[in-house]
């Protein structure tokens, strides 16, 4: 049983009372939305491409290419500190394809 004795239980818990970015941010490269404070996708004519995750050390970008011979067709892009980073290099692995 759980007994809240004052005070907002809920502080520590920031990202829990974010909502999501429902605007996607359009760019140079791929087009990101928001789905959760900790993952973001990249669309390019409606299919998702890119992908960008929050872990406990930054975040991981990953890129998904259209099943070319020899390779995985999901490409590990890197790690990163900020979002921001992780969608610029997603970008530009993106347009250099």
């Amino acid at each position: 049983m759980f007994v809240c004795v004052g005070g907002d239980w809920r502080r520590g818990f920031d990202y829990a009372r974010q909502a999501p970015d429902p605007e996607p941010d359009e760019g140079p490269g791929l087009t990101w939305r928001q789905l959760t404070p900790r993952h973001w996708s990249g669309t390019s004519e409606t299919k998702i491409r890119g992908t960008v995750t929050r872990d406990g050390q930054g975040w991981v970008a990953y890129l998904r290419l259209e099943d070319p011979p020899g390779l995985s067709p999901i490409t590990t892009v890197g790690r990163y500190t900020t979002v921001e980073a992780a969608q610029v290099a997603t970008d530009e692995v993106w347009a250099a394809r």
